[in-house]
């Protein structure tokens, strides 16, 4: 899905930031996904995913798994999985190799790790999409850090005055993990990555500081 390919950082960054999301295709194999799906959640819960759910349901910063799990049904079953680190998307994947839902899988991340991630467990990718970089009048846009955590919900719910707002809660001593799960609320979709948002939060807020 190409909402998802726009994610920023530093390349130590990149390598805490996976998205897999699964996704039923209509007059195809949609009818009985929904139990499909929610092994795919389930699973994704088990290997330390830091998000999931979907744009219909809502993500775990808003309602627990169970509650995501109960509403599946197979009109609603596109879903997607959040994680901060290799190791955790690597034992997915080769759990979901494993389980052979039968669904198309798709997994964001940098090209070159994701490849050798799909070689490891046994993977070979049907297709591949690039971003190409943000193009236009570039100068209006904040700095790479403000865009950075703007840009991590695909969908643009997450407003530049929204991540100004955060930062300047972290400044004034709120906890950057909470700021960050303030960040996600309206990123229904769940492709905010709470724990690395957090990071680049209190490193903003430090920075801002020291400069004032």
């Amino acid at each position: 899905m190409t909402h998802t390919l726009h994610r920023l950082g530093t390349e130590e960054e990149r390598q805490q930031d996976f998205v897999v999301l699964i996704m039923p295709s209509k007059c195809i194999n949609v009818e009985g996904s929904g139990p499909k799906v929610k092994i795919f959640l389930e699973k994704a819960s088990n290997v330390g995913a830091v998000n999931v759910g979907s744009l219909r349901l809502g993500h775990i910063y808003r309602h627990t798994l169970a509650e995501l799990l109960e509403k599946i049904q197979d009109r609603n079953s596109t879903c997607t999985a959040t994680f901060n680190s290799r190791e955790s998307v690597a034992a997915f994947l080769k759990e979901l190799k494993e389980a052979d839902l039968g669904i198309s899988i798709v997994v964001c991340g940098v090209d070159g790790e994701t490849r050798d991630i799909c070689e490891e467990v046994g993977l070979k990718p049907h297709t591949v999409n690039h971003s190409l970089g943000v193009w236009g009048k570039t100068d209006k846009l904040p700095d790479g850090r403000h865009l950075m955590l703007s840009m991590m919900c695909g969908h643009g719910m997450v407003s530049f005055n929204l991540v100004k707002k955060a930062v300047e809660d972290v400044k004034k001593g709120k906890d950057p993990v909470k700021a960050a799960k303030f960040l996600a609320q309206p990123c229904h979709c769940a492709l905010y990555n709470v724990p690395l948002a957090a990071k680049v939060l209190k490193e903003l807020a430090e920075e801002e500081l020291q400069n004032s």
